[in-house]
């Protein structure tokens, strides 16, 4: 009994020896690709691990043990020092851990989304503080966008200064080579819409380090979180696109750091509950209607308030009518829901004007952000009546049914318009039609 107890001492000694420390690199079904050292292992998961959300993700720090010669099974996930996290927008309350072990949080935007939209970046920013690791912001494909665009972006990338540790716009030479210097010797996770450009991102920074030291890197597409890793111990974590953070419990503090133009403004409104939405004397209403606050990040401010059950995707209004009030760009008039007499509100009763883009209440379905200003109406079949909208910039034309309050002058006077300027003499019309009526 003495000798048998003595043999499975060692055993259990030599189990111990064979314990190896590894770093998770990609996380497959009931398997994980490993990296220790300069080695990649696929172990095998316990099934505890493999049913229990959270349990293992990329980056994380884990001990393997060899089972025989070629297989390996996972024994424990040690102790994070960071973790990444998303919510879930069709389950409120849950977390996602999008990453572990990181140092920073890379988020990529698009030059095109980055002109109409806002949400993904500013949540980035958020989930990054939570985090305790750096937020670095890239704005990729701006050579896709004209130079008057370009400008107008760039009173937009400011505002991101202050709130992330690092932007960067566009990813030409002299970018990648700062991004390098900030990225080198350390992890990060990549994180974007799909088709943002993160995997080209990930390839030109790796491709950069590996033409010093001959590394050939391979670059598989991104269907599940997989870390890439360079020379020079940089680690970069490719992630599959997702679009929204679907953070919950947004704090009053994180909201005011994320959205420092709005946060000032709070103080300045007539009333303490001011809720920023319709009230009288608000002074974030008023910095909207003088363009001196981005209406995108007006509306990201706002849904960032809102509770789980009310975290839902945009509707598009090309198909869905706009049931939300919104701030008429033209004539700055606060615009209500109520009041339309039936559900379609498509611009402005006052002005009766409305934006050639689709992203936002109010807007129309384009991408130019041009003013469709009203030039003439006509009446269908019903006996209906319905404005036709012409755009500024581009001179597309567009159809859309009033609404029970719109300008009635203003309707009456777009009516009449024509008969100021016809192509005949008014007061010679009936020698004309009694002329051809004669036998």
């Amino acid at each position: 009994m003495k000798k048998k107890k003595i043999k499975e001492n060692i055993s259990i000694q030599d189990a111990e020896r064979e314990m190896i420390k590894a770093t998770v690199v990609k996380i497959m079904n009931k398997q994980a690709q490993v990296r220790a050292g300069d080695k990649l292992l696929t172990c095998l998961l316990p099934q505890t691990m493999v049913s229990k959300k959270n349990a293992l993700v990329v980056g994380d720090r884990v001990a393997i043990s060899s089972v025989d010669n070629d297989t390996y099974r996972l024994s424990e996930v040690l102790p994070r020092e960071t973790e990444v996290f998303r919510g879930s927008g069709r389950l409120p309350g849950e977390r996602i851990i999008i990453a572990a072990n990181v140092h920073y949080l890379l988020a990529v935007a698009t030059a095109e989304y980055f002109r109409h939209q806002a949400g993904y970046l500013e949540s980035a920013v958020i989930a990054a503080r939570r985090a305790g690791v750096k937020i670095i912001i890239l704005i990729s494909k701006l050579d896709l966008v004209g130079k008057r665009e370009k400008e107008l972006l760039e009173k937009k990338i400011n505002l991101y200064r202050k709130t992330a540790d690092l932007v960067f716009a566009g990813s030409g030479q002299a970018e990648i080579e700062a991004m390098i210097e900030e990225v080198s010797n350390k992890t990060g996770v990549v994180v974007g819409d799909r088709s943002c450009g993160k995997s080209t991102l990930i390839h030109k920074i790796l491709s950069r380090l590996s033409e010093e030291v001959k590394t050939p890197i391979k670059f598989p597409s991104t269907h599940s979180s997989q870390m890439m890793y360079g020379p020079q111990n940089t680690c970069l974590i490719d992630t599959p696109g997702f679009r929204d953070f679907a953070l919950q419990a947004v704090a009053e503090n994180e909201k005011n750091t994320t959205f420092p133009e709005i946060a000032r403004l709070v103080h300045h409104c007539a009333f303490s509950s001011c809720t920023h939405t319709h009230e009288e004397g608000c002074a974030v209403l008023q910095a909207l209607r003088e363009e001196s606050v981005e209406r995108e990040r007006y509306d990201a401010y706002q849904s960032m308030g809102e509770k789980p059950s009310k975290l839902q995707q945009k509707p598009d209004y090309r198909r869905t009518a706009c049931t939300e009030s919104f701030v008429c760009k033209v004539c700055g008039a606060h615009v209500a829901p109520e009041g339309a007499g039936s559900e379609h509100r498509n611009h402005c009763p006052k002005c009766l004007s409305s934006l050639h883009v689709d992203k936002k209440p109010g807007d129309r379905a384009s991408l130019c952000h041009g003013v469709m200003e009203p030039v003439s109406v006509w009446v269908r079949k019903n006996g209906e009546w319905a404005v036709i909208h012409r755009c500024r910039l581009c001179g597309a034309l567009s159809s859309n049914r009033i609404a029970a309050d719109d300008n009635p002058a203003l309707l009456m006077s777009i009516a009449v318009k024509p008969l100021a300027s016809t192509p005949f003499p008014l007061n010679k019309l009936e020698e004309v039609f009694g002329g051809k009526c004669e036998p």
